[in-house]
């Protein structure tokens, strides 16, 4: 059965380790696409967005990296960390994802509002990705407490049983040594 379990554990972190793979992986096409675009268009007229963009990607691949490092170390608190990086990964994601949609495009050029529309739809795939993975987790960390909860409840009525069996036990002996003590003083008197 550990064996099983052991597998099915590999599993669901190969299944993690995946998601974020991909995650990681279209975060650096759109980081580098930032920062392409800062050294080529110096002039254009969202190129702060285009440099804070590069950064807010840069930290989520960082944490994203955290995350798939603590999976493959086999640590203990994996889902916890990837609970955490995907978080807020998806936090900043969030708001990228609203800033590229409030981005002045008035004077933007055809090629950068491509560019925006293709960024946005590939953020999306990436937050969806992490809250799905993230949900699966979070629903895991549930399910398990809930496992190791009904276990101790059913392991607490036995020892309840056991405490009282012991009280019974006690009584018993408490009457036994009064009856004992009764016939000794019968026999004396």
């Amino acid at each position: 059965m550990s064996n099983i379990q052991g597998g099915n554990i590999m599993s669901k972190k190969a299944k993690i380790n995946n998601v974020i793979k991909d995650s990681i992986s279209k975060l650096f096409i759109l980081r580098d696409s930032c920062t392409g675009t800062s050294i080529t268009q110096k002039d254009a007229p969202n190129i702060i967005w285009f440099e804070g963009a590069a950064i807010l990607l840069q930290q989520g691949i960082e944490k994203l990296q955290s995350a798939q490092q603590k999976i493959a170390s086999s640590d203990e608190d994996t889902s916890k960390d990837f609970s955490f990086n995907a978080k807020d990964t998806v936090s900043k994601l969030i708001v990228l994802k609203n800033s590229c949609q409030g981005v002045s495009r008035i004077n933007e050029s055809d090629e950068n509002l491509n560019w925006f529309e293709g960024a946005e739809s590939i953020i999306c795939d990436v937050i969806d990705q992490l809250q799905k993975e993230f949900l699966k987790t979070e629903t895991q960390k549930v399910a398990t407490k809930a496992a190791d909860s009904s276990e101790s409840k059913k392991s607490a009525p036995t020892a309840a049983t056991d405490d009282s069996e012991a009280v019974a036990a006690v009584k018993e002996s408490e009457v036994d040594d009064a009856d004992v003590e009764a016939e000794k003083q019968a026999a004396a008197g």
